[in-house]
């Protein structure tokens, strides 16, 4: 067949090269042949090949276990880990034995760590089940055959009703050899029934077993690990706390140093609530948070489904980034059933979280054979997605229970949330629960939800300002065309609210509006929202009115001149100066299409400062005709150009710096110098004239008669040489 392949190549081969050469050779005789060929190569492989032998795999096995202990773990210090998880391990099959069994037992069920520091020797003894010698042989003899994994599959068929298999730790078989990375010799002796069998390698790929008459104990295992010369920090005392502290602090069963016990925190995240006190709550947060400042929430949280999480969570008081110290650091620490896979793991919640503290133990974690990491990124996402929820729920509960208390919470923590609000698209109807606002009808913070429920009737949107406080806001000009009515307007002070505004778009079918920036539109809602019946008595800003507002007006004839003289003298900054329908009570206002919030963005993000001056382009002047100011101004601008310009100039940045706008800061403080010095001169002039008066006036009865007199006014003039002198007119 193989033959039948080869010629049929040839041929087909030589048909093509006689299509190429002669273009008259028919083509459909050369399809049909070449048809064929194409069938015999589509023909399944096998049917040319022999029969698949089977063959089995080999491995070296000192290579493989200089793998497992120098290459496989990060860290030298988790072999420990390791072996206490094992001891762990052999402990609660001990445990379930004897409930089995009915026995009782007076033998503890414990570690102990031996150190000899002289000989550079380390032993771990647990009083667990013990190993047969065929055991021994089987589980140390074959490396990543796993004892514990064989008894979770044993409990699992059984059907059993004990939880011992949710404590079993163990499941690759490979974490024993973990004790070759800091020993050059490793013994294993070991005890179940009445014989003793002692387990001797030096990890070359072979090992010896022997029988041992006293090993010292009734029942269990003792692992002795002679030091390399470079592990020798592994025989003091110090050093393997701080690793039973890091990886194997809550062990359910005790650890104990030369015979003093270690692991004293339990791992109440396991238990029910009801079984956990307040003060082993505290105890747990002190030890979590190495603190004594008190905490502001707890989650005590347990699921089976669609994970089997067993979680607790504190939620601090205060943090440490409102001090501008440094950055609040993720400390949650994920642990599978109960030891530690990640330290300050960053996984588990959204960075805005990062405050948090705890725990979360996850059985159903694919961790990667050295268990320092897992492997499923889907199904961390699905933790991550569970926990945060389970969070952002707690925070709202409490804000419904104890108002007051949150509200003190909220006003450090403010800032995570309305990151979380910008970034955290998936959680953003959660997280606008927990935002609080101020509001220009009342002092306190309110919800979104509040607002609406103070919303007009048919007011469809939710109106907000940017001002770096609710006193500045009531006193904006942005904020006129509100006063006197009920419609609220939202009161915000950072430039990332409006950015989540603008972002999210609406709130329960409500549309985000910007005063400042969306005027037109907000004009148009007012005159449908507003009728001048429903109006309220403005009070305190009548006062304002009638203070500010002279019985002079800028005349529909010199609007249209003083318009086009301002426009003249601020260009190119200015555009457009026009009559504001919306003031009522300020000289002018700025209008820009782009929000002071937005401006601020854009100079965050310029270090040249280049935006923040393109964005103050193009911008339009409003002013109120009714104004004392306007209409002063426009009378002194007939006389005195120069004094006009400085305080027209001054009152556009007046207006910019209340609309959060980049002005030009050295011009800004010139033109304040010469208008204090412009105000001290008429100031010292009056002086001057007042003395005058007090020497040239005598004070008699009859001259303040004449002149209080209802038909003689005084008025004080300069002379050709400058000096001030009195004249009496008399009324008409």
């Amino acid at each position: 067949m193989n033959t039948l392949v080869k010629l049929t190549s040839r041929v087909a081969r030589n048909w093509k090269n006689q299509i190429s050469v002669n273009k008259n050779v028919n083509k459909n005789i050369f399809q049909v042949q070449h048809n064929i060929y194409k069938m015999l190569y589509k023909t399944p492989r096998h049917y040319f090949s022999s029969e698949p032998v089977q063959h089995e795999f080999k491995a070296e096995t000192k290579k493989l276990l200089d793998i497992v202990a120098k290459s496989m773990y990060t860290d030298k210090e988790v072999f420990l880990r390791e072996l206490l998880s094992n001891c762990s391990d052999a402990l609660e099959k001990q445990r379930f034995k004897s409930m089995k069994e009915g026995t009782e037992d007076n033998t503890p069920l414990e570690i102990d760590i031996v150190v000899n520091e002289d000989k550079k020797i380390l032993e771990i003894i647990d009083t667990g089940i013990g190993m047969s010698k065929e055991t021994m042989i089987s589980d140390l003899g074959t490396i990543a055959k796993s004892g514990s994994e064989q008894f979770r599959k044993d409990m699992a068929s059984s059907e059993s009703s004990s939880n011992a298999a949710d404590n079993i730790i163990g499941q690759f078989g490979i974490g024993f050899y973990s004790s070759f990375i800091v020993g050059d010799r490793i013994e294993v002796i070991s005890k179940q029934g009445t014989v003793a069998n002692k387990w001797v390698s030096d990890g070359s790929g072979t090992f010896e077993i022997s029988e041992v008459e006293n090993p010292g104990f009734e029942r269990g295992t003792k692992i002795i690990i002679h030091l390399r010369n470079d592990c020798v920090e592994f025989c003091k005392k110090q050093e393997l706390q701080r690793i039973i502290q890091k990886y194997s602090n809550f062990i359910t069963y005790p650890i104990a140093i030369n015979g003093e016990q270690q692991n004293l925190v339990q791992a109440i995240w396991t238990k029910s609530k009801s079984e956990v006190t307040t003060q082993e709550y505290t105890n747990f947060w002190e030890h979590i948070s190495k603190s004594k400042m008190d905490y502001q929430y707890r989650l005590h949280y347990s699921v089976d489904a669609p994970l089997s999480i067993k979680s607790l969570i504190y939620i601090p008081k205060t943090h440490s980034e409102q001090y501008g110290v440094s950055q609040e650091e993720m400390d949650i620490h994920l642990y599978s059933r109960k030891v530690l896979i990640k330290h300050k793991c960053r996984e588990i919640f959204p960075n805005y979280l990062r405050f948090v503290k705890g725990v979360v133990d996850c059985e159903d974690l694919p961790l990667n054979i050295s268990r320092e990491n897992y492997q499923d990124s889907a199904l961390i996402a699905k933790l991550s997605n569970v926990m945060t929820n389970r969070v952002l729920k707690e925070l709202i509960d409490q804000a419904k229970r104890n108002p007051e208390e949150y509200l003190k919470w909220y006003k450090d923590f403010q800032f995570f949330i309305k990151e979380g609000l910008a970034m955290d698209q998936n959680n953003t109807k959660q997280l606008m629960k927990l935002a609080r606002y101020s509001a220009n009808y009342t002092d306190d913070l309110i919800t979104l939800d509040d607002y609406i429920s103070k919303s007009v009737e048919g007011q469809k949107k939710i109106y907000y300002v940017l001002s770096p406080s609710r006193d500045h806001a009531i006193q904006s000009p942005y904020l006129e065309p509100f006063r006197g009515t009920d419609i609220p307007v939202l009161i915000i002070n950072i430039h990332i609210d409006e950015m989540i505004f603008r972002q999210i778009d609406t709130h329960a079918d409500c549309k985000f509006v910007n005063v400042e920036s969306d005027y037109e539109e907000v004009s148009r809602d007012l005159k449908t929202l507003v009728k001048e019946s429903e109006k309220k008595d403005e009070g305190e800003n009548q006062d304002i009115k009638k203070e500010n507002q002279s019985s002079e007006i800028l005349t529909e004839e010199e609007q249209t001149p003083f318009c086009l003289w301002a426009k003249n003298e601020l260009s190119p900054l200015i555009s457009k100066v026009q009559i504001s329908n919306r003031l009522k009570d300020s000289p002018a206002i700025v209008v820009s299409n782009l929000s002071s919030g937005m401006r601020q963005m854009m100079m965050m993000m310029d270090k040249n400062n280049q935006m923040g001056m393109e964005a103050n382009q193009n911008l339009t002047l409003e002013i109120n005709p009714k104004h004392p100011i306007l209409v002063k101004l426009n009378k002194v601008r007939k006389y005195d150009s120069t004094i006009a310009n400085t305080i027209l100039k001054q009152l556009l940045d007046n207006c910019m710096v209340q609309s959060g706008m980049q002005i030009d800061q050295a011009q800004y403080m010139v033109r304040i110098q010469k208008l204090m010095q412009s105000s001290l001169d008429s100031t010292m002039e009056k002086i001057g004239a007042n003395e005058f008066i007090s020497q040239n006036y005598d004070g008699s009865q009859a001259q303040r008669e004449s002149a209080s007199n209802n038909d003689v006014e005084t008025e004080i003039i300069l002379d050709e040489k400058g000096n001030p002198r009195v004249v009496e007119k008399k009324q008409n």
